[in-house]
């Protein structure tokens, strides 16, 4: 009887540990992650909370993608992992990079047109190459070429330039020849212009952006005149003028997040009550809510301990960290701060609620909340 007891037990203890492994701990792969992908498109909160809200409301129940495309790398032992997403309209393209345990490192939500991605090794680095291909003045096709380099701990992207121009049957383009620590050298090919073809342009490493920057910019600039000079009547939409710039370290920082016309902006708000020193930015108020989003850059060598009166959290691992407080109470509102960090970027989210508004909207406003990233 006392072994059918002690077999019993240990079969029980069996079943235990089996339940506690079948969990959703063990390691993502590409098709688990395609899985959370269509998952959270078709609006499972779950399966976007678990993918840190890679997708914004304007992506939930869009499965018109044009492609979805998942691949892999494997750096000091560790296996990343590449999610392009690609539709009709390039405002819902997004490209990001997780690891096997699902953190996020890279977001990146600026790609236009057609869309593809190559993993690829040189030496002891490992970059990952995006190529958006896209038409301007209905008639002219453009490609642009985005660099990322995965670290141990971070991804960036490194290097972003237009790399192909085609008008008409004649084609130019702009190809990396050489990729060291200190600079990238490009050169031009296909120009009439005796002056730029075959010449080459160098992109040196800046040290504070982790960006390859050049002062010419030989096939941007050449890009950008033939635009100018190109006499046609537009038809269709027509990709930003941004799209053309030379990325220099001056550029306005950016960031997103998903908010409907109920949300008003009040741009150059400083807030000075609720922060331990003041800081400037950007308050969306939502009237019939009575609630507010104020988002803050914050200045280099700051943090968010700077300005906070509560603890964050430890954030995961991955170069896009993103800390919170708890929420807390001031008067009738639920309070919280939230800390998203990239590269040299740093950001920090204010928000205000009434606590029975809260309580009645949580996961409107947690989607919201989610929705925010930086670029970097």
């Amino acid at each position: 009887m006392r072994t059918k007891l002690l077999l019993s037990a240990f079969i029980v203890f069996a079943i235990t540990l089996t339940g506690c492994n079948s969990n959703n701990d063990e390691p993502a792969n590409g098709a688990k992650l395609r899985a959370l992908v269509i998952q959270a498109l078709e609006g499972n909160y779950e399966a976007n909370l678990s993918l840190k809200g890679m997708l914004d409301n304007q992506h939930i129940g869009r499965k018109d993608f044009n492609s979805l495309r998942i691949d892999s790398g494997k750096v000091n032992n560790k296996y990343y992992y590449s999610v392009l997403l690609e539709y009709f309209d390039p405002l819902l393209n997004l490209f990001a990079v997780y690891d096997s345990h699902l953190r996020l490192y890279l977001i990146d939500k600026s790609l236009n047109g057609n869309l593809s991605v190559e993993w690829s090794e040189k030496g002891n680095r490992n970059f990952i190459l995006v190529q958006e291909r896209f038409l301007t003045k209905d008639v002219l096709n453009i490609d642009r070429l985005s660099i990322c380099e995965v670290y141990d701990t971070t991804v960036g992207i490194i290097y972003r330039s237009l790399s192909r121009l085609v008008r008409d049957k004649d084609t130019s383009y702009q190809s990396v020849e050489n990729i060291s620590d200190n600079f990238i050298v490009t050169k031009m090919r296909g120009s009439e212009d005796p002056e730029i073809n075959n010449k080459p342009d160098t992109f040196y490493f800046n040290i504070n952006s982790k960006k390859y920057f050049s002062k010419r910019n030989l096939f941007n600039n050449y890009v950008k005149q033939e635009i100018k000079d190109f006499r046609w009547i537009t038809t269709k939409p027509q990709i930003p003028t941004e799209i053309f710039n030379d990325g220099s370290v001056t550029d306005r920082e950016k960031y997103s997040i998903s908010l409907d016309k109920e949300w008003q902006k009040f741009p150059g708000y400083t807030e000075e009550i609720l922060l331990k020193q003041s800081l400037t930015g950007t308050k969306f108020l939502n009237k019939k809510f009575n609630s507010g989003i104020i988002i803050m850059e914050i200045p280099a060598g700051k943090s968010g301990e700077d300005y906070s009166f509560y603890n964050f959290s430890k954030p995961p691992s991955g170069s896009y960290k993103i800390r919170s407080t708890s929420i807390y109470t001031i008067d009738k509102n639920y309070n919280q701060l939230i800390e998203h960090s990239c590269g040299d970027k740093k950001y920090l989210l204010l928000f205000e609620c009434p606590k029975n508004i809260y309580e009645q909207n949580k996961k409107m406003f947690d989607e919201i909340i989610n929705s925010f990233f930086i670029e970097c």
